[in-house]
């Protein structure tokens, strides 16, 4: 009676087996139900249970694939939105790193400013100048007295040594209590013009370039005698030029540049 009882109970549950749809099944439960299909070993001769199991095994394959194929699916959605919160921030980031930079460029004035002292920036003011076409150089500075590191756009037509040189003159000009009135050239005037006492003074700043136009600097000198008289200075960027440009007028190189303008300024 057991035993009838048991294999009614399997008939059931095989005869159940053979008309389900096997594709509403996930892989694990009818894997679960092959074997337990497996294990009703007195039923193995029911009519068709053979194809059936078969056909189960080939559908669980499928299944299987279905389920691997949703699976990298879902991960690789998962990745596009992990992706997508990455650009996110990382578009937030460069907002909040433009928003940085453009108060930074604000404070700097590049355009009043074209030469900057290394020593007195921080590394987003370094790498924002750089970025914005200044260079990094070494130029002995006749403020300080010393080779200096600074970031330099040259202005106009003018070289580096040109720039630097202007700048670094006007330095030491600021740095005396008797120098009002300091003005920067770009016309026919010297370079820097100042005021001391009443008497204005002229500095001009040489490269070699007028050495190449006779003419040209021929007609600087008669302005700067014409106007200046003896208050005037030519300040070479390079020892070997103080001898070619000293016929001209008054000349120095950059390590007596000092000396040279508290003597022509009686200061």
């Amino acid at each position: 009676m057991e035993i009838w009882k048991n294999l009614e109970k399997e008939r059931i549950f095989v005869d159940k087996f053979l008309e389900e749809d096997l594709y509403t099944f996930s892989y694990g439960n009818l894997k679960l139900r092959l074997d337990e299909v497996d294990g009703m070993s007195f039923l193995r001769k029911h009519e068709g249970l053979d194809s059936r199991i078969k056909e189960a095994k080939k559908v669980l394959i499928e299944i299987r694939h279905e389920e691997k194929l949703r699976e990298i699916i879902n991960e690789k959605n998962l990745v596009k939105r992990e992706i997508k919160e990455l650009e996110l921030e990382a578009e937030k980031l460069r907002r909040s790193d433009n928003a940085e930079k453009a108060s930074l460029k604000y404070e700097l004035e590049m355009d009043e400013n074209k030469v900057f002292d290394k020593v007195n920036l921080n590394e987003k003011e370094i790498e924002i100048l750089l970025e914005e076409g200044y260079r990094q150089v070494n130029e002995y500075c006749v403020f300080q007295k010393k080779i200096i590191t600074v970031l330099i756009r040259p202005t106009l037509n003018h070289s580096v040594a040109h720039t630097f040189l202007v700048w670094s003159v006007r330095q030491l000009l600021e740095s005396y209590f008797e120098v009002e009135k300091i003005v920067e050239h770009e016309t026919r005037d010297a370079d820097l013009t100042f005021r001391i006492r009443r008497k204005f003074f002229a500095i001009e700043v040489e490269t070699g370039t007028l050495l190449r136009k006779k003419e040209q600097l021929e007609k600087k000198i008669r302005y700067l005698n014409g106007r200046y008289k003896n208050r005037w200075l030519i300040v070479a960027s390079k020892r070997e030029l103080v001898k070619k440009y000293s016929s001209f007028g008054p000349c120095t190189q950059r390590k007596w540049v000092c000396e040279k303008l508290e003597k022509m300024a009686g200061i």
